[in-house]
C-alpha cells in the first residue's frame, strides 16, 4: 500500500500498511489532525487537481508535493529491499531497479517519477534504473506464466508462438491502461496497438458507492463529506468492507449486501442522518444495506468506459491484421481484473469477437512482469501516440508563410520561424533503439547554444508549431561552446531523438567534427 503518515514537521512516522493502521488509531483518539496521512499519491504526479485516491485521504496535492511523497516512499522501499538483498551478499551497486508507470502518463510525469527515484537514492543510471509501462509488464507476465480462459473450458492460449496477437487491459485502482502486442519470429514483442486509457479504475466504483449509495442513505453527499472530515479512518473501514465485497460480486447476485457500520462512524451521524438511514433501510441502522441492483449501478459507473477503450484498441488491432481472420485475445490484469463482474461483462461484450483470458494472480501481473522485463527486455518496437517534431526555421515562402513569422538574418536571408519539423508521425512503429535524426544550423555568429522546443501533435503533418493540433511538451538545449572556433556554416547539429523507448531521449552531434554535444531533454507539464 502506497501510504505515508507524516508528523507536523514532515518526518515519517510510518509507511505502507503500518501508516494506515497508526492513522486509524490516531483518528479514533481524535489526534489525526496533528499528522498528515497520504495514500495513492503516485497518481497525483503532474496535476494540480485532487486525485480520487487523495479525495479519500482528505488531501489535495500538486505535483511538487506528490513528487516529494513519492520520493519518500521509494526511499523507504529501497532501504527495506536493500536490507534483504544485503543478506544474500549483494551490494547496492549490483542491483538493477525498475519502476512501473501507467501507459497514459506523458513524458513529464515519467520524468518526475525518475527524478523522485534518484532523489530517493536509486542510481542515476538508465541501465540500472528502468521505467516500464504497466500493461507491457503485464504482457511479459502473461507470456511466461500461462493464461486461462474465463469460461469453463479452461483452454490455455500460447502467447509465445510466432504471430500471436493479444490486447492487454490493465485495470487497477486508479487507471485503466490498454495496449496490444504481436510476437515476432524471434519471440520479441511488437506493439501493434496505440496505448489508450483513462481514470476508470476500481476507485471510481468506490466513489460511486459513496455518491450513489451511502449519500442516498444518509440524506446527502454533504453528510458523507462531513463524516469523512470528522472520522476519516472509520469511513475508510467502511470502504474496505465494500472493497472486499466488491471483488466477489458478480452480475448474477440477487441478495442484498450487508456492510457493518463502524461504531466510530455511527457516533458521527446526526439524528437527521440516522433517521434517513433508518427510513431507507426499513429500520436497519447497524448495517448499510446495499441492494444487488445498486451494486451493479456502482460498477456501471466505469464499465462502459472500459468496454469502449477495449473496442477502440480492438479496432486498431484489426487495421493491423488486414485480411486474416480469427478472434483476438484480451488479457485482463490488475487488481480490478480479479472482479467477477468485470470479467463477465467483458466476456459478454466481446462474445464472438475475442476470447477473454486471465493470467494467474492478475493483481501481481505488473509486478512480476516488470521483473521479467528488467532481467530480459524483449520489446522490439513501440508505436508513437502522437506526431512529434520541433520548432525550426526554414526559407520563407512568399504568399504562403504568414508575414508575422518572417525573420531577416544579418546576411539578409529571409527565414520563417515556428515551422514544425517532423520526426515521426502518430501511430508509427519505431524500433526501441532507433535514432530519428534531423540536421539544423545555428542562425547567428555568437550563438553558443541552440534550444529546440519539442512538440506533439494530433495531426499527421502540421505546418507550424502554432497550429491548434500542436502542444509543447519539452525542450532540448544543445551546448555549442566547443564548436565556436568553427565557421558558422560548419556548426550544423544533428539532433537525434529516440521514440521507441519508454522515455523519449535526445542525442546531439556537431556534424563537421562528429563530436557529441551536450544535450539535455527537459519536459514541461501539459495542462
Amino acid at each position: 500500500m502506497s501510504a505515508l503518515l507524516l508528523s507536523e514537521d514532515g518526518d515519517v512516522v510510518a509507511w505502507g500498511y503500518e501508516a494506515r493502521r497508526k492513522w486509524a488509531h490516531l483518528s479514533a483518539r481524535g489526534e489525526a489532525d496533528q499528522y498528515e496521512f497520504h495514500i495513492g499519491f503516485k497518481m497525483s504526479l503532474s496535476t494540480e487537481r485532487k486525485s480520487e485516491s487523495e479525495e479519500i485521504s482528505g488531501g489535495q496535492l500538486g505535483y511538487e508535493k506528490s513528487k516529494k511523497l513519492v520520493s519518500i516512499f521509494i526511499d523507504k522501499m529501497r532501504s527495506a529491499a536493500m536490507e534483504d538483498i544485503a543478506k544474500s551478499g549483494y551490494s547496492s551497486e549490483e542491483v538493477r531497479w525498475c519502476l512501473t508507470v501507467p501507459a497514459i502518463w506523458d513524458d513529464y510525469q515519467k520524468q518526475l517519477m525518475r527524478e523522485a527515484a534518484v532523489k530517493a537514492g536509486l542510481p542515476d543510471d538508465e541501465k540500472r534504473l528502468q521505467l516500464v509501462i504497466e500493461p507491457e509488464a503485464a504482457a511479459y507476465h502473461a507470456r511466461v506464466s500461462g493464461v486461462r480462459t474465463i469460461n469453463a473450458s479452461g483452454r490455455r492460449a500460447s502467447l509465445m508462438s510466432k504471430g500471436s496477437r493479444f490486447l492487454v487491459a490493465d485495470c487497477g485502482g486508479g487507471t485503466v491502461d490498454i495496449t496490444a502486442y504481436k510476437t515476432d519470429e524471434r519471440n520479441r514483442l511488437e506493439e501493434i496497438g496505440r496505448e489508450c486509457g483513462g481514470k476508470f479504475g476500481s476507485e471510481y466504483v468506490n466513489q460511486a458507492f459513496l455518491e450513489k449509495i451511502l449519500a442516498k442513505r444518509l440524506g446527502s453527499y454533504d453528510v458523507v463529506d462531513q463524516v469523512f472530515s470528522q472520522s476519516p479512518a472509520s469511513m475508510m473501514n467502511l470502504i474496505d468492507s465494500w472493497e472486499k465485497t466488491k471483488l466477489s460480486f458478480n452480475g448474477l447476485d440477487k441478495d442484498d449486501i450487508y456492510l457493518e457500520i463502524p461504531a466510530a462512524l455511527d457516533r458521527q451521524l446526526s439524528e437527521e442522518a440516522r433517521e434517513s438511514l433508518s427510513e431507507s433501510q426499513n429500520g436497519i441502522t447497524e448495517f448499510l444495506v446495499v441492494k444487488a441492483e445498486e451494486a451493479r449501478e456502482a460498477f456501471e459507473a466505469v464499465i462502459p468506459e472500459i468496454l469502449a477503450l477495449v473496442d477502440k484498441q480492438l479496432g486498431e488491432m484489426r487495421t493491423q491484421r488486414r485480411n486474416s481472420s480469427g478472434k483476438e485475445l484480451v488479457i485482463l490484469v490488475g487488481g480490478f481484473g480479479n472482479s467477477p463482474y468485470l470479467q463477465e461483462r467483458l466476456q459478454e461484450h466481446l462474445e464472438g469477437r475475442a476470447d477473454v483470458l486471465v493470467p494467474p494472480d492478475p493483481q501481481v501481473a505488473v509486478l512480476l512482469g516488470a521483473v521479467h522485463y528488467t532481467y530480459d527486455p524483449q520489446t522490439k518496437s513501440r508505436r508513437t501516440k502522437f506526431t512529434y517534431g520541433c520548432a525550426a526555421t526554414s526559407d520563407f515562402r512568399d504568399g504562403i508563410d504568414p508575414e508575422k513569422y518572417l525573420i531577416t538574418l544579418p546576411n539578409g536571408e529571409r527565414k520563417c520561424e515556428h515551422r514544425f519539423t517532423r520526426y515521426v508521425h502518430a501511430g508509427q512503429s519505431v524500433p526501441v533503439d532507433e535514432l530519428v535524426t534531423q540536421t539544423f544550423s545555428p542562425l547567428y555568429e555568437d550563438q553558443d547554444a541552440v534550444t529546440f522546443h519539442i512538440y506533439s501533435s494530433t495531426a499527421k503533418a502540421p505546418t507550424y508549431v502554432t497550429d491548434s493540433s500542436c502542444t509543447k511538451i519539452g525542450k532540448v538545449t544543445v551546448d555549442l561552446t566547443e564548436a565556436m572556433a568553427l565557421p558558422l556554416r560548419d556548426r550544423s547539429v544533428r539532433l537525434s531523438l529516440v521514440f521507441g523507448e519508454v522515455q523519449m531521449k535526445a542525442l546531439a552531434v556537431v556534424e563537421k567534427t562528429g563530436k557529441i554535444a551536450t544535450a539535455s531533454l527537459d519536459f514541461t507539464p501539459i495542462n
